[in-house]
C-alpha cells in the first residue's frame, strides 16, 4: 500500500518582468559599488568610499546603502565618522494652471 503526503507547497509570488529586471540591476548594482568600495577603502580613500555609500542610497535601496554603510565601518571601523548624503525624493513639477 503507498501512502501519499497530504503536504502542501507554499509557492512564493510571481514576479513581473519589471520586478525581475529591477531585482537583477540591483543585485549588479550592488555588486559595482562594492567592489568599487573594497577598492576605496583599500586604497585608504575615504571621500572615495563615502561616494560609493551614497550612490548606493541614491541610485540603489536604501538596503544597499546600509549594508556599503555596514561593509566600510567593519574595514575602518566605527570610531571613524561616516557622513553620508541621503539623496532628495524626486519630485514631478507641477505645471501651473494660473491665467
Amino acid at each position: 500500500m503507498t501512502y501519499l503526503s497530504a503536504t502542501t507547497t507554499l509557492r512564493e509570488p510571481v514576479k513581473t518582468l519589471r520586478e525581475k529586471g529591477a531585482d537583477s540591476f540591483h543585485a549588479a548594482l550592488a555588486a559595482v559599488l562594492a567592489n568599487g568600495l573594497d577598492a576605496a577603502l583599500e586604497a585608504g580613500d575615504h571621500a572615495k568610499a563615502i561616494t560609493f555609500i551614497n550612490r548606493g542610497f541614491a541610485e540603489g535601496s536604501p538596503q544597499i546603502g546600509c549594508d556599503l554603510l555596514c561593509r566600510a565601518i567593519a574595514v575602518v571601523g566605527a570610531a571613524r565618522t561616516w557622513t553620508v548624503q541621503l539623496a532628495p525624493v524626486t519630485q514631478v513639477p507641477r505645471q501651473s494652471t494660473g491665467s
